[in-house]
């Protein structure tokens, strides 16, 4: 961002004595006083562990040029501005709403209950080929996060891509009237944050509020093999286009053609452009990330060719189905989180990958489900039984209940409760396996990498073991 002192008070309407700095310039937003340098804002933000506040002398030693706090600072006021608000997360939101009604960027908002850091990531790939484009660092989608993301995308970039998360409700008002989008995409819903949003019924409400903001003359694409999801983008947005991986009547479709040694073939069509992609991603659940993907870079008139090679480039964010290869054994670690709809798909691939050799998940919590935690984490067990691995992990409380639905689902398999890394490697290497499919998944705080780094170590240990042999 590049604004001066009047552009934050006119956006935030912040008041406090300004002393006699003039009309300085800000090159940039901290909220973080050890990333602070000179001529950037510094957000003071207060929060369950630490409280910004208590940094801003920090961040003016490091040359912030001004402080944004909800409360005054005469020991600092005298040094910078200090700028007062109410709550300086809603400042802060101003701010980034401001920044984006200056831009002529085309900004593209992505959200759903799954796969939409990935899919922004896709875009952003895509679209780089054909302008320069920002994009959210990592996920930094919350309330926080997405304001930051918006305050350091290029004022003369071609393209924005944003990625919106929400857990409660009332949020998705606030992300999209920031982003104010010209294309928004609701890739998905499903059974995450329940506890705030009741059922998905009421996930697809709130993912939906996104497409209230659409800028005039923007354009809305929804999943239409979510029928929560599109019900409601149709009641919202009359307009909107819809997209589909299993055989609906939409203008966006794509199919998952199969696994390919170092990826997956998958056919995309876009409207009248059709296209067969073998790319580097594996797992069917791929084909709606790709689809949304590509949908929206078409909308925004990218080619065949830029699409293609956008898709082949994209990175794809750490601890997001990243497989590699340890010892005699595939390792896919899509720890990053997991809720029912994310956990399925990822045991679906994870088992197609096997192809009939030792499948193994190890799995942590879900967490966040509100009443129905019991109930979806018996239907794991279902699931899983019905994949038929080697040998089941799990690590957290609903331990019993995945239990409960592997036994009625008829799987007779060993069934492991773990509570740390070393634990479980103790009884994986117990099962004597010589190879297979381990895939690692839990909600985020489960830190279940921590598992597949356990694993991984050992595999490392074991060739050592080998070469001194």
């Amino acid at each position: 961002m590049r604004m001066t002192l009047s552009d934050i008070l006119a956006a935030t309407g912040a008041v406090g004595d300004l002393g006699d700095v003039g009309n300085p310039v800000f090159d940039g937003v901290c909220t973080d006083s050890r990333a602070v340098t000179p001529g950037r804002l510094f957000v003071c933000i207060p929060g369950a562990r630490f409280d910004g506040h208590h940094f801003a002398a920090e961040a003016v030693a490091k040359g912030a040029g001004a402080i944004l706090a909800d409360r005054p600072m005469p020991e600092l006021a005298s040094r910078v501005p200090v700028l007062l608000v109410k709550d300086t997360v809603t400042a802060l939101g101003r701010l980034a709403g401001y920044w984006r009604r200056k831009t002529t960027a085309k900004v593209v908002a992505v959200t759903g209950s799954a796969g939409k850091t990935t899919v922004k990531e896709l875009l952003a790939a895509i679209l780089s080929e054909v302008g320069p484009t920002s994009k959210n660092y990592k996920n930094f989608n919350n309330l926080i996060g997405l304001p930051l993301s918006i305050l350091s995308a290029g004022m003369d970039d071609a393209f924005w891509v944003m990625e919106l998360g929400v857990s409660i409700p009332g949020e998705m008002r606030d992300l999209a009237a920031m982003a104010a989008p010209d294309v928004a995409v609701v890739v998905n819903v499903g059974a995450a944050h329940l506890e705030g949003f009741g059922d998905v019924a009421g996930v697809a409400r709130e993912k939906c509020e996104l497409l209230r903001a659409v800028a005039k003359g923007g354009a809305a694409l929804a999943g239409m093999d979510h029928p929560e999801l599109w019900d409601e983008a149709r009641r919202v947005f009359p307009r909107v286009m819809g997209m589909s991986t299993k055989g609906l009547d939409a203008p966006y479709r794509a199919a998952y053609l199969g696994p390919r040694e170092e990826g997956g073939l998958f056919s995309v069509r876009l409207c009248g452009l059709e296209m067969e992609l073998a790319l580097p991603y594996r797992g069917g659940h791929f084909a709606e990330n790709i689809l949304a993907a590509a949908a929206c870079a078409h909308l925004l008139g990218a080619d065949e060719g830029a699409i293609r090679r956008g898709l082949a480039a994209a990175a794809i964010p750490e601890q997001r189905f990243c497989c590699r290869r340890h010892g005699c054994f595939t390792v896919v670690d899509d720890t990053y989180n997991a809720n029912p709809l994310s956990m399925r798909r990822a045991l679906e691939a994870g088992a197609e990958m096997a192809a009939g050799g030792a499948f193994v998940p190890v799995l942590g919590e879900m967490l966040e489900l509100g009443a129905v935690t019991r109930e979806e984490h018996v239907r794991l067990g279902e699931y899983v039984a019905g994949l038929h691995p080697a040998a089941v992990f799990f690590s957290g409380v609903s331990a019993q209940a995945v239990a409960e639905g592997l036994a009625g689902a008829g799987y007779a398999g060993p069934v492991f409760t773990v509570a740390s890394p070393s634990e479980f490697l103790k009884a994986f290497t117990g099962l004597g396996l010589t190879g297979g499919v381990v895939l690692f998944k839990g909600s985020r705080s489960m830190r279940m990498e921590a598992y597949a780094s356990a694993l991984c170590q050992d595999a490392v240990k074991g060739k050592k073991r080998e070469g001194r042999e």
